[in-house]
This record gives C-alpha cells, structure tokens and sequence, in this order.
C-alpha cells in the first residue's frame, strides 16, 4: 500500500479535486477531516476543461482559499497539459513538466505566490529553467487491428486509451513512467527518477481523470 486518493466534488465546470493521503481510511471522512488527519500528503486540481492538472503538496494556497494540512505556502510537484481527452480517436498528446532533481534528491523548489509563477504559466511562457518536460509517446495506427499500438514490452496486456508512456522530450526511447493495462480495473505502473512514488500516482489518477468514460 502506498496512497489512497479521493475526488470531491466541486460542482459544474470547476474542474477535479482529488486529495492524496497515507491513509486507507480517506474515503469514509469528510474534506475538512482528511485535511487535519496527518496523513494527508497532497492533491490534485485541473481547470474546468480536465485539459490542466497540476499537483500540490500539502501546503495552503497564496490566497489562503485552498487549504493544506499545513499554513505552509505549497509547493508545485507536476503540471500536465493534455491536447485533447485520452478518449478521442486520435489519442492526445501529454506535456508534462515537473522539477528537476539533483543527484542527491534535492529538486527545485516551484511553491509560487502568484499564479504566473505556478508550473503552468511556466510552461505556458517556455521558461523551463530547472524543469523536466516529457511528452507522451506517441504509438502508429495498425490498419490490421484498427487501433493504435505501441510496444510496452510486456508490461500492457489489453488495450486501453489510458496504456502511456512518459519520456523527456528530448530522449524519446528514456521512458521514465509506463502505465498498462493488464486486466479489467487493474494496471501497472512504472517510474523511475525524476519521479517519486507520489508523482507517478498522480500521474495515473490524471490520466483516469482525462479519459472519464473510456475503456
């Protein structure tokens, strides 16, 4: 066991809320008491259009509206922009930027006062100094089997809008996150640095939050 994650609701066009904690038992408290538990660790908020996603620890937002399990101003760990939902026939393009981190564990610290510091804008502006951006793979059209197909070695068993692979732009074949599907409800999850456990979470809630309804 490593996270349990719960969405709350937030009403119509006012994007997802999910929170992150350590605790199993998240999902029978309410808002408030998840966020005073101890065990809370982060969350996770898109724009209304589920096309934005950006991932917090458990400090409290600038303004104060948004609270943390903590009066610390919080910190940014990932954005991800997505072209389109998961769900289209031409399969969406993910950018993804998160920070950069050092060989000792250290990273670069993105805990923005204003929302034009936040990760978003950054990446909005291309000011990437100190940030790892990484793009989706993108698989071929197989007129045979009519679907699009990339190998995961393995590690994907069905086929499923959600089966991603993350690599830095740069370095296509360093795929540093995999997500396949392997049985009904049931996927494996890969990653390695630059992410910790809880930004490869995150990723994975993200992506079955894009692709809502599909299979």
């Amino acid at each position: 066991y490593c996270f349990t994650a719960k969405k709350w609701p937030l009403g119509i066009n006012k994007g997802c809320y999910y929170s992150i904690s350590l605790d199993q038992e998240e999902a029978k408290r309410s808002k408030a008491s998840t966020l005073e538990s101890g065990a809370f660790v982060g969350k996770v908020r898109s724009d209304k259009k589920s096309l934005d996603y950006t991932l917090y620890d458990d400090g409290t937002s600038p303004d104060g509206k948004d609270k943390g399990g903590t009066s610390v101003l919080r910190h940014e760990l990932l954005h991800i922009n997505f072209s389109n939902s998961l769900r289209n026939r031409d399969p969406g393009a993910m950018t993804v930027v998160l920070p950069e981190v050092d060989s000792d564990g250290s990273f670069e610290s993105v805990q923005p006062r204003h929302h034009t510091e936040g990760l978003e804008a950054l990446l909005k502006r291309g000011e990437k100094g100190g940030l790892l951006e990484l793009k989706n793979r993108q698989p071929k059209w197989n007129a045979s089997s009519n679907m699009y197909v990339l190998d995961f070695h393995g590690r994907a068993s069905l086929p499923s809008c959600r089966n991603v692979q993350l690599a830095p732009k740069a370095k296509e074949s360093d795929v540093c996150f995999l997500m396949g599907k392997v049985e009904e409800n049931r996927f494996n999850i890969d990653f390695k640095a630059p992410f910790s456990a809880m930004q490869a979470f995150a990723t994975a809630i993200i992506i079955f939050d894009n692709s809502s309804g599909a299979f």
